[in-house]
C-alpha cells in the first residue's frame, strides 16, 4: 500500500499568527501550491482521508479524481493551541511559550492539548482506518491531506523517532511526503516533495 501525506497550502493569516485547530483561509497563492502538488503525486488515489479543516478539504477535494471517495476524520485536525488560537505569537507571554517548548510532547497550551494527546488521536486513527487497508490484498494508493503535526507524527511513528524530535522534520506547506507499508514494515520512500 502507497500513502502520500500531504500538507496543506500556505494560509491566508500568515506564520505569525498561532492557528493551529482554527479554520483558517488559504492564501492567493493556492493555485500554484496546488499544482506543485499535482506534480508530485504520480499516482491516482483510492482513497483520501482529509482533516476537516477548510484549508484540507479544499486540497482534497481537488485532488480527487470524480469517482474518488474523500473521508473525513476530526482526529486528522491540526495540533490544539488552547487559548492560544488565533493569537499572533508575539502576544502570548515568552514565560508561557518557553514553559511549553520545554517540554512541548507532555505540556499543553492553557486550554489546548499536548503533542502527545495529538500523537495519540492520530494513532487511533491510523489503527483504525489506514492498518486495516494495509492489511487487505493488493495495491491501493491511499491520499491523506492534513496538517504539518499531523504528518510529522506520523512520520515519527514510521520512523520510530521520539516526538521530542517532531519539529526536526522540515514540512513546507504543500509538502508530499511517500511511504509504503509492505507486510506490517514502513518505508519511507521520501519527505517534504
Amino acid at each position: 500500500m502507497t500513502i502520500y501525506l500531504i500538507r496543506h497550502t500556505e494560509v491566508g493569516v500568515g506564520r505569525s499568527i498561532c492557528y493551529g485547530n482554527s479554520d483558517v483561509d488559504l492564501a492567493d497563492n493556492y493555485p500554484d501550491q496546488l499544482a506543485r502538488i499535482r506534480n508530485n503525486l504520480l499516482t491516482p488515489p483510492d482513497l483520501i482521508w482529509s482533516s476537516p479543516l477548510s484549508r484540507c478539504r479544499q486540497l482534497a477535494q481537488d485532488l480527487a479524481p470524480s469517482d474518488t471517495v474523500i473521508q473525513f476524520d476530526e482526529r486528522l485536525r491540526e495540533y490544539h493551541f488552547g487559548d492560544w488560537e488565533m493569537l499572533p505569537w508575539t502576544d502570548i507571554p515568552r514565560a508561557a511559550l518557553d514553559g511549553w517548548m520545554a517540554n512541548f510532547v507532555t505540556n499543553a497550551p492553557p486550554g489546548g492539548e499536548s503533542f502527545q494527546a495529538l500523537a495519540n488521536r492520530v494513532g487511533a486513527f491510523w489503527d483504525e482506518q489506514i492498518l486495516p487497508l494495509a492489511a487487505q490484498e493488493g495495491p491501493k494508493t491511499v491520499y491523506v491531506v492534513a496538517h504539518g503535526g499531523v504528518i510529522r507524527t506520523l512520520l515519527c511513528l514510521f520512523l520510530d523517532l521520539s516526538l521530542h524530535n517532531a519539529y526536526r522534520l522540515n514540512l513546507d506547506y504543500a509538502a508530499v511526503s511517500k511511504v509504503a507499508i509492505q507486510q506490517g514494515t514502513y518505508q519511507v520512500a521520501y519527505i517534504n516533495r
